[in-house]
């Protein structure tokens, strides 16, 4: 079985307003589904009060809220009470350095990563620092942007309290084994584990309990939803946390790790994204009796192949040009390449090419990404940056034809 392309576009009325254009900044933001619009819609027509009273329109937004929370949590295989909504993964990120950090103390030592966008680095970088905490980093591959265990092993140590990773570089697009990771940290550490997603999320929404992680953030704007972002705790260390709500909600697991108001017409959106992935199965496989994350791993099937046909020959036409260098993985063979491809033009200016793309009809921008860390230490200048073609799985072979053709014209 493959991928019904006709009808996920279907799924996108975006994609219908300029046929001549592609789309080729997913990474930076996904089109919205038709659903989310739709919940969306609805709920500033008929529901816009403040949720959770007696009366009928607010009990109907307390409804359209909790329909959310309840949905994504069995998306995630995870307990309602781990799940935070919040409105992006740098404040979750942001929050949950005060929630982890503030029990840290000198001699305790923490591991990050130059390939993380600045989200999943500089928050838990400048609580070490205030907290008197050696930082210990995880180096990428000075060529490749690749991470590997024998470059961690190293760092591990009796007093390392945190390892922050990323499940795949919004840069260097290659899938980390994150199940196999965190195995390793937990089996030679006592370390807890915090993996990003946000690049990684729109290609697979994973089993978070397979993974064995500790804590786990995505976007949803990424994700063909609203601008919100999920977080996951595990419920065995919110003791370990500091409680980051008022005095008299600490103890509240839906609070603690949300300081702010939830947007409510945004979380009630959220479900939007699943009644998408809903109608996606129901199209290809029929009705089911599978749970909600089976049935998002049988997608994820469909959505892999797809994707691996998009980025190879994208990767294969960069990968024998002498004029660029490419970033991550040249292939999509062992299926752990996003189609997220990086690269940098030998010849000219990244900006130069980006504008020649962007002159073409696609849509691509440079720069760094916020992985100032990574462009850098790969010897790439921060500031013009890397070329980035981002396709997510309502990109069709006619987008890669019209990116194919536009880069051969303007790499020369």
């Amino acid at each position: 079985m493959k991928l019904d392309i006709d009808f996920v576009r279907a799924q996108f009325d975006q994609l219908n307003d300029d046929p001549d254009f592609v789309f080729a900044s997913n990474a930076g933001g996904s089109y919205v589904s038709n659903q989310v619009n739709r919940v969306m819609e609805h709920y500033n027509h008929h529901t816009r009060v403040q949720p959770y009273s007696r009366f009928t329109p607010s009990a109907q937004a307390g409804a359209a809220m909790d329909r959310a929370h309840s949905g994504w949590a069995q998306a995630l295989n995870i307990a309602q009470s781990e799940l935070t909504v919040g409105p992006s993964t740098s404040m979750n990120t942001y929050v949950m350095a005060q929630a982890i950090g503030d029990r840290w103390k000198p001699g305790d030592e923490i591991i990050v990563t130059n390939q993380d966008h600045e989200a999943n680095s500089g928050v838990w970088r400048r609580k070490a620092q205030e907290k008197g905490v050696t930082i210990r980093q995880w180096e990428v591959d000075p060529d490749s942007g690749l991470l590997s265990l024998d470059a961690l092993l190293p760092l591990l140590r009796d007093n390392t309290r945190w390892v922050f990773f990323t499940h795949c570089s919004n840069v260097v697009g290659t899938i980390n084994p994150v199940a196999e990771i965190t195995k390793t940290i937990k089996a030679g550490s006592n370390a807890r584990v915090f993996v990003d997603a946000v690049a990684y999320a729109p290609h697979h929404i994973f089993d978070l309990k397979a993974l064995g992680v500790d804590g786990y953030a995505f976007s949803l704007y990424k994700v063909f939803g609203p601008h919100q972002s999920l977080l996951y705790v595990n419920s065995a260390i919110h003791g370990e946390l500091t409680s980051q709500a008022h005095y008299f909600n600490s103890g509240n697991p839906a609070k603690d790790f949300n300081p702010a108001g939830p947007q409510h017409a945004q979380v009630a959106a959220c479900a939007g994204v699943l009644d998408y992935f809903d109608d996606l199965y129901q199209h290809h496989f029929g009705a089911t009796e599978k749970s909600r994350n089976a049935q998002l791993q049988d997608i994820h099937q469909l959505i892999l192949q797809h994707e691996n046909a998009l980025g190879a020959p994208i990767l294969d036409f960069l990968q024998h040009r002498g004029d660029v260098r490419l970033i991550g993985k040249v292939h999509t063979r062992d299926n752990d390449r996003a189609p997220t491809i990086a690269f940098k033009p030998l010849q000219q200016s990244s900006k130069a090419l980006a504008h020649k793309l962007q002159d073409a009809g696609i849509g691509t921008e440079n720069g760094n990404f916020y992985a100032h860390r990574l462009v850098g230490d790969l010897g790439i200048d921060t500031e013009d940056g890397v070329v980035r073609l981002s396709l997510v799985h309502y990109s069709n072979q006619h987008d890669v034809e019209r990116i194919l053709a536009a880069l051969d014209n303007a790499l020369g």
